[in-house]
């Protein structure tokens, strides 16, 4: 429903005044909310409107929600958000937003351009871009405040109420039988899944993975500011799009990225989120999310049509709701899973070469290295026989939730003796599923200047360095008969890119 605005705002002479001060001034409106954009300020008024998931028709609850905006945000972009302050009834602003005012939000302004939606068409998203912002979410779903236990948030009955509304609301719209039948079946799909996810969906809950998150984060609310990735703009006026499990929060940027075709950064983000934060048991939900993610684009689409509209831009928007309720029902459908482990030396690309296996095949990477860091923090304890059999008993547990997911599973690891690789073969003919080994070809004297130059870049998370090499030269033990006829050999010193290409392009045609 919505409300009529209750008394006209001086927006005007408001930015007659920021006009008088600093000269063009932009202004930008979106259904909830005023954008003035002038100098190096950006001003939002939040309009007094009721849509029901939100009421802003109360001055108080405005100015609240103002300050909820400021608090909420300031948890990934402080630099961005300076402040609460008031419109006054002469379209001047006040520092101060007391009850007779209007408040609104004010922020630091940024270039349009480097906003990612605008930015990635024309820039691209880069590599190191997709793993600080993957990093960035992870640290931010970390120190994210925690759902109470005994909360509503992210029960399984308040997962699926949006769920269902989605398509209650959607089908008063359709009148082609071609979208109500796809909205059938999308629907039994969402529901079936939901039933089979429900008690992953409460465990979640148990297990603190239920905060206080973003709740909008999609590309057109992520900013590239002074070389640094900025994620802004944040849910303050409805706590249940916000209380949410960090898989709901993630699986809206993987909705948006794939919606946008960038398929490999979607992918990579999504293992290097996972690297990040060790929630490898998050993998049963992402697609389910995604799926109610894009529901939600398609449903706004729709809400989008006004009697006013050409014939052209009406078409438009059924064009806009066809193509997320696709993308819902593609992320719904059955995948192939398989499981690939690397086989190779310290320093010959396996973590290269596996990420474009990840890229290109849409497989989810487990590094070793990474797992052996989070569970051995003490470096005297991190190497021990004990600690060995620990990470890759953890790596086959790893693979076992990925696959059973249906998810293609990379184990990034040295696999150097026979006993490991028969764990994971042995893993892959009791699921069910295939099985292929990525063997690095790389000779010793490539394989130390690697390494030289690897320690002398830094950043890597692996700790190998020429003595341990020449310790695993010796240790090697090489692929059985039966391993070489699922084993694809890679050449360390030729491109890895086009290498995995040929090999996804051979097993998909």
């Amino acid at each position: 429903m919505n409300s009529p605005v209750t008394q006209a705002l001086p927006l005007e002479q408001f930015k007659r005044h920021l006009h008088d001060q600093y000269g063009e001034v932009v202004h930008l409106q979106t259904h909830i909310s005023h954008v003035l954009l002038a100098g190096p300020h950006a001003y939002k008024i939040k309009k007094p409107m009721d849509f029901g998931f939100l009421n802003f028709t109360d001055r108080d609850q405005r100015r609240f929600f103002c300050h909820e905006e400021i608090r909420l945000n300031r948890r990934l972009a402080p630099d961005l958000y300076l402040g609460v302050v008031g419109l006054d009834a002469d379209g001047r602003l006040v520092e101060t937003a007391n009850t007779q005012i209007e408040p609104m939000v004010h922020m630091r302004r940024f270039d349009q351009n480097d906003r990612l939606d605008n930015y990635a068409q024309t820039q691209g998203l880069d590599d190191v871009l997709i793993d600080d912002l993957a990093r960035q979410i992870d640290q931010f779903h970390q120190n994210a405040a925690i759902a109470p236990k005994d909360s509503h948030f992210g029960t399984p009955e308040t997962v699926y109420f949006p769920i269902n509304q989605n398509f209650e609301q959607i089908r008063g719209f359709l009148t082609d039988d071609a979208d109500q039948t796809q909205i059938d079946r999308i629907e039994t799909a969402s529901e079936a899944a939901f039933l089979a996810l429900k008690p992953t969906i409460a465990a979640r809950k148990s297990s603190g993975h239920v905060r206080e998150g973003h709740g909008d984060m999609h590309l057109g609310n992520i900013a590239r500011i002074n070389g640094k990735v900025m994620i802004f703009d944040g849910i303050e006026f409805n706590e249940d799009f916000r209380w949410s499990d960090t898989a709901n929060d993630l699986a809206f940027l993987l909705m948006d990225l794939t919606d946008r075709q960038f398929l490999g950064a979607a992918r990579r983000l999504l293992s290097v989120y996972l690297e990040s934060s060790g929630d490898y048991e998050a993998l049963p939900l992402i697609r389910f999310y995604a799926a109610y993610r894009a529901m939600v684009r398609a449903k706004i689409a729709l809400f989008g049509i006004r009697p006013d509209m050409s014939a052209d831009e009406q078409a438009g928007q059924w064009a806009i709701f066809r193509r997320y309720a696709d993308l819902a029902e593609q992320f719904l459908a059955p995948t192939e899973a398989s499981l690939w482990i690397t086989v190779g030396f310290s320093g010959s690309g396996k973590s290269l070469a596996s990420m474009e296996l990840v890229q290109s095949l849409g497989a989810v990477r487990v590094r070793s290295d990474a797992e052996r860091l989070r569970h051995f923090p003490e470096r005297a304890m991190r190497y021990t026989p004990e600690a060995t059999k620990y990470v890759y008993n953890h790596l086959i547990d790893i693979a076992t939730i990925g696959l059973n997911a249906g998810w293609p599973m990379i184990i990034d690891a040295t696999f150097l003796r026979a006993e490991h690789r028969a764990l994971f073969e042995q893993l892959a003919q009791t699921l069910g599923f295939p099985f292929h080994i990525l063997f690095i070809e790389c000779d010793a004297p490539t394989l130390r200047r690697y390494l030289r130059e690897r320690t002398a870049q830094g950043g890597d998370i692996s700790e190998a360095n020429e003595e341990v090499l020449e310790a695993q030269l010796q240790k090697l033990q090489p692929l059985t008969t039966a391993e070489h006829a699922y084993t694809y050999r890679l050449q360390c010193d030729t491109s890895f890119a086009g290498q995995i290409a040929d090999i996804v392009w051979a097993k998909t045609t």
